[in-house]
């Protein structure tokens, strides 16, 4: 039970932290777009990217949820 308390958490907390580094790049790039006579609105820019930004953070949260897993379970494994 331990171990699958241990991948959720490892998942949920990569999820948590992948979705914040998103969020907060996609909001620095949408307040430079402001700066930019030729750029486009950063709503629009954002309406754009949404997709593609929930499928990096899906992906990212998955790989960086699945090494988090497997270093925590192998220390556990190891300190137990």
């Amino acid at each position: 039970m331990k171990y699958l308390l241990l991948t959720l958490g490892s998942y949920a907390g990569s999820y948590y932290l992948v979705g914040l580094l998103i969020r907060g790049r996609l909001a620095d790039l949408a307040e430079g777009l402001r700066h930019r006579p030729d750029a486009p609105s950063p709503r629009l820019y954002l309406r754009e990217v949404e997709s593609h930004a929930r499928r990096a953070h899906r992906h990212y949260s998955l790989v960086v949820g699945t090494v988090l897993a497997l270093l925590s379970l192998l220390a556990c494994i190891w300190l137990a």
